[in-house]
């Protein structure tokens, strides 16, 4: 019966072994990549800061960064609550929140102007203004 007991102890520590080494695998389709990206806990450094008190009392604060990221901070701990990352050409130009909406206006050649759920991050409204035929790249001007 000793010999039993061995066996089933060396095969529990074998079966921990192993387990104590494997590691989860997550990934993300090729199309998410950069777009969604939740675990990655670097935003970039703020360059507007945005106290928001939300529907439930709870603050938040909304912030847009360097590397055109939108993102909701919980001020307690710091964590990311949700955050949307623009496209590289496209600069977050400025941010506004009234009440439980957030909006954006950003752009380079192409102007958009987006409503957001200040609590979800959700996307309520968005619209897109494509280039002026005579705008002109180098200088800005018309």
């Amino acid at each position: 019966m000793l010999g039993g007991h061995s066996l089933t102890h060396a095969a529990l520590v074998a079966v921990l072994a192993v387990s104590s080494f494997s590691t989860a695998v997550q990934g993300l389709f090729p199309d998410e990549a950069g777009r969604i990206d939740w675990y990655r806990a670097q935003i970039g450094v703020p360059k507007l800061i945005v106290p928001h008190t939300q529907e439930d009392r709870s603050t938040s604060i909304l912030t847009i960064t360097d590397r055109n990221v939108l993102a909701s901070l919980n001020p307690d701990n710091g964590e990311i609550a949700w955050r949307q990352l623009f496209g590289a050409t496209e600069r977050i130009n400025a941010l506004k929140v009234r009440g439980s909406l957030a909006l954006t206006h950003s752009g380079g050649n192409e102007t958009h102007v987006r409503v957001w759920d200040a609590q979800s991050g959700a996307l309520a409204w968005g619209y897109s203004q494509p280039p002026s035929p005579s705008y002109k790249a180098d200088s800005g001007a018309v």
